[in-house]
């Protein structure tokens, strides 16, 4: 099964069943009003919609949604955000087991003179207070290296993640049920964790509110809207 919404994430998943879902695996707005400065061929990519002000709010509704027994959050962060995203999960009633890096093995911009140059992006994992999660795959290492997508391959989205990274972070929370589970991306923007988890033979949810990213992220799901 794989679905794909185009809205706002708070609404659509207050339309979900409670308990339905196994993993939410995402990388939601930081609230950093974010524009990248990476293309250099032309214009540069647009801010994204939402990440002027983000409403906590859909932690609560990833709670609501994930399974009491088994469910667990995946989502990124940068640094200077992830005390904030830790602070909000632990209020959402999550319970925060590990903080991974991803090593994107290129660094970024920023002060070019004064500062260091930021090579990672901060992944929070956390589960449901009562839940216990039994990895499927053995311990994973707490760094992952992939290189981050060139401008010609992040399919117009300034902050996409490759689908390699997520089939990894997905492989290394995978569950012994996991197989029969959904996963949720409630900010899926072009797609690369339905894609990753297409790949892997299992069940998605995707939410999208902008309309240019829901149909990039449909045509690389090689999918319709709504198709379940």
């Amino acid at each position: 099964m794989q679905q794909l919404i185009l809205g706002d994430c708070i609404e659509e998943m207050a339309k979900l069943d409670a308990g339905s879902v196994d993993l939410v695996l995402t990388d939601p707005p930081y609230g950093m009003n974010f524009q990248s400065n990476r293309s250099k061929a032309g214009p540069r990519h647009g801010r994204i919609l939402g990440d002027d002000i983000v409403d906590d709010q859909w932690l609560g509704e990833c709670h609501r949604l994930l399974s009491p027994d088994n469910g667990g959050l995946v989502m990124f962060c940068n640094w200077d955000t992830s005390c904030t995203w830790r602070r909000l999960l632990e209020h959402h009633g999550f319970k925060v087991k590990s903080q991974v890096i991803w090593n994107r093995l290129h660094h970024g911009m920023g002060d070019l003179r004064g500062g260091f140059a930021p090579m990672h992006d901060v992944i929070w994992y956390a589960v449901k207070k009562n839940a216990r999660r039994i990895f499927k795959n053995g311990r994973p290492k707490s760094v992952i290296e992939d290189r981050r997508p060139s401008p010609s391959e992040d399919h117009g989205h300034p902050t996409c993640k490759p689908v390699s990274l997520m089939e990894k972070l997905y492989r290394a929370v995978e569950t012994e049920n996991s197989r029969d589970l959904i996963t949720l991306d409630p900010f899926m923007g072009s797609g690369s964790t339905g894609v990753a988890v297409k790949n892997l033979n299992r069940a998605f949810i995707g939410i999208e509110k902008d309309p240019k990213y829901y149909a990039i992220a449909c045509g690389r799901m090689n999918t319709l809207p709504g198709l379940k």
